[in-house]
């Protein structure tokens, strides 16, 4: 009865293995970014969080003939492409919010790619960093989400005089809500 049960035990581990490539993000810091425009200031000139959010980026190549792995883009959307910023009475457009991902550390990419800067939070799917390394040669250049991250910064009502899409001033004061979610996209043959 033991012998069975490792045999189907070992099985259950050969079937349900992933034969390819895997990639994963993993939120390390910061789930939850709150705007508080709570003095005039912040309300004429916008909110800037620098290092909001910190991802772990895995990928592995495995290494199979016909999925061979090239790198990564990172993409973003409001959740369930939701059309604004819903307040309990108030809506705002999306693009009040822009999102920034740059290297935290061990994303340094050979091709002149890496971040694309502040882009506008879309209900599309919007490229926010790309990470190439061919040839990629696993395991040495298989990454962990320990040792390769992405530091993510927001912005919401920045003056388009600097730089951003627009001041909050005039706006209905609320308690404005939008969800934000990322994609982790392998990049390569097979994909």
């Amino acid at each position: 009865m033991l012998i069975a049960l490792i045999f189907m035990l070992a099985s259950a581990s050969i079937c349900m293995s992933q034969e390819w490539n895997s990639a994963r993000i993993t939120v390390l810091y910061g789930s939850e970014i709150p705007f508080n425009f709570n003095t005039m200031d912040k309300i004429k000139n916008g909110i800037e969080i620098a290092t909001g959010t910190t991802l772990g980026i895995s990928l592995a190549d495995s290494s199979k003939i016909g999925h061979d792995l090239e790198g990564f883009d990172l993409n973003f959307r409001s959740f369930n492409a939701q059309t604004n910023i819903k307040g309990d009475v108030s809506v705002l457009p999306l693009n009040r919010i822009r999102v920034k991902a740059e290297n935290g550390f061990g994303l340094v990419s050979q091709a002149p790619e890496g971040s694309k800067g502040y882009q506008d939070l879309n209900t599309g799917w919007i490229n926010l960093f790309s990470y190439r390394k061919t040839p990629w040669n696993p395991p040495v250049d298989d990454l962990k989400g320990s040792d390769s991250q992405l530091i993510i910064s927001y912005e919401c009502g920045k003056p388009i005089s600097a730089g951003g899409n627009g001041s909050l001033m005039g706006e209905t004061p609320d308690y404005y809500n939008v969800e934000i979610e990322f994609e982790l996209m392998p990049i390569g043959q097979g994909f």
